[in-house]
């Protein structure tokens, strides 16, 4: 990800090409402690009607609490708040299967999963993933994120 990371934060900045990225969209925000800004591509996935990431990666801890941030997403900037959600294991598996189920590839939510295999909410709940809730400043529909 390390090299593929700065091709798709340019293409998500790009208006042109961002609208064929549908699903993914740019974090940008600011470290809790360090202060540095963090520029992050992510796919966002409509659930419980907020558009939300998933991600076992360490920067979501500056979410604890609730951080501003900046979506890029499909040519459009918003500006919002993200939250990291303190989901019970059964919570979180079922917030997958919701996306899995609206279509999400286990890839776009960083699952390993062989072929064919449908996980269910217990497997998906053991994923060590968290997720991540973004209220932005104008409406995102299920039209505009990956449900």
């Amino acid at each position: 990800m390390k090299k593929v990371n700065p091709l798709v934060r340019g293409l998500l900045r790009s208006p042109v090409f961002s609208r064929r990225l549908p699903t993914l969209t740019l974090l940008e925000f600011s470290g809790h402690r360090s202060g540095r800004v963090f520029s992050v591509p992510v796919a966002l996935h409509m659930i419980e009607g907020a558009p939300v990431a998933f991600t076992a990666r360490p920067w979501r801890l500056n979410f604890a609490g609730g951080a501003p941030v900046t979506l890029t997403h499909r040519g459009r900037v918003l500006d919002g708040r993200g939250t990291l959600l303190a989901d019970e294991p059964d919570e979180l598996g079922l917030a997958l299967r919701t996306a899995l189920d609206n279509g999400a590839t286990p890839f776009l939510l960083g699952l390993k999963v062989d072929r064919g295999y449908q996980p269910t909410i217990a497997d998906l709940a053991a994923t060590g993933l968290s997720r991540i809730r973004f209220q932005v400043d104008q409406t995102l529909t299920t039209k505009d994120v990956h449900r």
